[in-house]
């Protein structure tokens, strides 16, 4: 997905929030806030990836104030929080009825996609959020994804932010329920407020998955130059990938699907949800064949 105007603004902002979050050095805020204004200048076109270009900042601000994590705090909470939510969301499962099981439990993950910080005009309160389960998906391919899995079939799933990966347990859970073996793959470094391996121990989600490996890099999305061999393997050896998150959809419709996809987040943009043609403020379960980009 390439940017969009609305882009030039979130990306700014974005920057300038976690530069706000990573020092307090009026100084070097200063000479942060220069290279971003620089970043930005020199590289927003009409051809660039939003992620992409997230990348080179968040980058850019990580070497200028020396602070790793800007959101390190706010994973940690995030993560508490929604711990906390799990067993009643769990319930909201368990109480599904068998055929709606697979789709309550992708649409509880989808409500954690919320848990997203300097957005402009976006709402991460998660709470919130967990009330809109009535509403349902606006794009709703999950059956159609159910149909392609079998005994054995192997899925990765891409996972999006801490807290919400606590959710996505629900659906891992029902994955190897239907006898699938589920990878999931967290970031290699941090990037943004996305889970890393830590957030994947805290929330259970090694115990859940067959296995839980990370892309190798700290990049926005997926950043197919930049990762490990691991995840390549696992990327490039999958039978259908779970793609959680606008970051994800971003960059992986950039390239062609290695096999079926299952994009699965709310539409906390404009950009975004106008390159799915659905409103702002959505569910969306979007499967996507093999071969398949933007």
């Amino acid at each position: 997905m390439k940017v969009g105007s609305r882009c030039g603004y979130c990306l700014l902002h974005r920057g300038y929030n976690i530069i706000l979050r990573s020092t307090d050095n009026e100084e070097v805020r200063m000479r942060a806030v220069t290279a971003l204004l620089e970043l930005m200048g020199e590289g927003f076109n009409p051809d660039v990836i939003p992620s992409i270009l997230g990348i080179e900042r968040d980058r850019i601000i990580k070497h200028i104030t020396g602070c790793p994590d800007a959101y390190a705090d706010l994973k940690r909470r995030a993560d508490e929080t929604a711990l906390a939510l799990l067993p009643k969301m769990e319930a909201i499962v368990d109480a599904a009825a068998p055929e709606d099981r697979f789709r309550t439990a992708c649409l509880v993950s989808c409500l954690g996609n919320v848990i997203e910080y300097d957005v402009p005009g976006h709402s991460n309160d998660i709470g919130e959020a967990l009330g809109l389960l009535d509403e349902g998906f606006y794009v709703d391919d999950t059956d159609a994804l159910q149909d392609l899995l079998w005994a054995g079939s192997e899925v990765l799933f891409l996972t999006d932010n801490a807290g919400e990966i606590a959710f996505d347990r629900l659906v891992v859970r029902e994955l190897r329920g239907l006898g699938c073996r589920v990878t999931v793959a967290v970031k290699g470094g941090p990037s943004l407020n996305d889970a890393l391996m830590e957030d994947a121990v805290v929330v259970g989600m090694t115990e859940e998955a067959d296995e839980v490996i990370t892309t190798g890099t700290d990049a926005i999305g997926v950043k197919l130059d930049e990762s490990s061999e691991e995840f390549l393997d696992a990327f490039h050896g999958a039978d259908v990938i779970f793609s959680k998150g606008m970051a994800n959809w971003e960059t992986l419709t950039e390239v062609p699907a290695p096999c079926p996809i299952l994009f699965l987040f709310r539409t906390k943009c404009e950009p975004v949800a106008r390159s799915v043609g659905v409103p702002v403020d959505k569910c969306v379960a979007k499967l996507v064949p093999e071969g398949w980009r933007l």
